[in-house]
């Protein structure tokens, strides 16, 4: 079969969503992503389609390597928001050569690197990300925390109020254990402001810490001020999110394993684990052998 290799700029939402769908229709639980979806994945994840390439047979999407631009605040690396292949064209070295693509696209704007995500159970993935060159940077934690839990926890003395993107602090060092990864990053709830729950723990005027959800459910952030912890502040964040949200569970996605004071406070809570990520970079300039 013959493939062209383009990049996205001509594609719209609904192409992508459909061959995002077609890419996973084969998994244990099949993608159903609508063109909606979509583009809060998009808006999220910083997709840009001049970094973002496709394999197009006979005009429709075969396989796809979607993109970041580079991003100075994960060390000017470029993250890696999906990558896939329609069953039918598998085992083509069609991930191989979009990914060449795109390595060329961010060398000419002197990206450092390349980031993504993959399940640590994938061995399949795992290896292959590996044999193009990548290696695991750090495992992240995915689970999930229930209402009942979070209702059968004491009522703080907290009172918990909304905020605005401008008030959360430049500097996050003292806020974070970890840096989150670029899905809930403060450049994803830009991307998707205004659908974010934002909330804040204020005392005498000084921020404490905050929480931010999508409207999913899932929550982006939990941040409480290192000399303000295990003071209750996170636990009101939590239950207000949960509240407003209108979800029986919060989700959260790609925790740092490292992150030993925010892991204990979520199995405090009762969190349950659903899978862990492996977080794997790529150096640049690489050279990606196309066989």
């Amino acid at each position: 079969m013959n493939y062209r290799i383009t990049d996205c700029r001509a594609l719209g939402p609904g192409e992508l969503a459909d061959a995002m769908n077609e890419a996973f229709s084969d998994y244990v639980t099949p993608l159903q992503m609508s063109e909606a979806k979509f583009v809060d994945f998009q808006r999220q994840r910083g997709f840009s389609g001049r970094h973002s390439f496709v394999a197009l047979n006979e005009g429709k999407i075969a396989a796809f390597w979607f993109s970041g631009q580079a991003d100075p605040t994960f060390g000017n690396r470029a993250y890696t928001l999906s990558v896939g292949t329609s069953p039918d064209h598998r085992r083509r070295g069609l991930s191989r050569r979009l990914l060449q693509a795109v390595v060329d696209a961010q060398k000419a704007e002197q990206a450092s690197g390349l980031q993504l995500e993959v399940i640590t159970t994938n061995d399949k993935a795992v290896c292959a990300y590996e044999d193009f060159g990548f290696f695991r940077q750090r495992t992240l934690r995915v689970c999930k925390l229930t209402k009942e839990h979070l209702d059968a926890a004491e009522p703080g003395r907290w009172t918990v109020e909304d905020l605005q993107l401008e008030a959360l602090p430049t500097d996050e060092d003292a806020y974070f254990e970890t840096r989150p990864t670029p899905q809930n990053a403060r450049a994803a709830l830009v991307g998707l402001r205004p659908d974010i729950h934002l909330i804040g723990v204020r005392e005498g005027g000084e921020l404490l810490g905050w929480g931010a959800a999508y409207k999913d459910g899932a929550v982006a952030q939990i941040a409480v001020h290192k000399a303000h912890r295990r003071r209750g502040i996170g636990q009101a964040l939590l239950r207000e999110l949960c509240q407003r949200t209108g979800a029986d569970q919060l989700l959260f996605v790609n925790v740092d394993e490292e992150a030993a004071g925010l892991n204990a406070f979520l199995d405090r809570f009762g969190a349950e684990d659903l899978l862990r990520q492996y977080e794997m970079c790529l150096e640049l300039p690489a050279l990606i052998r196309l066989s």
